[in-house]
């Protein structure tokens, strides 16, 4: 298995997951709860953020994007 650009995440139906993205210059943190992948992107193709499902259906809720962290 190749665990550079892959973690398996086991989903199940009607379940809620918590997704956090962050996108600081080239480097990419996504967090599904609490299964974390890191990536450098070198070359950004645009600015959208897309969600989609597979064989199946997905439900976005309570859902922000924003620009630059909140200090504490």
């Amino acid at each position: 298995m190749n665990i550079g650009l892959e973690r398996p995440i086991g989903l199940e139906a009607g379940h809620t997951y918590h997704i956090r993205l962050v996108v600081d210059d080239t480097i990419g943190m996504l967090h599904v709860d609490g299964v974390a992948l890191n990536v450098r992107m070198y070359e950004r193709p645009g600015e959208s953020l897309g969600v989609f499902a597979t064989d199946g259906t997905v439900e976005v809720r309570n859902a922000s994007i924003a620009r630059g962290l909140k200090r504490k």
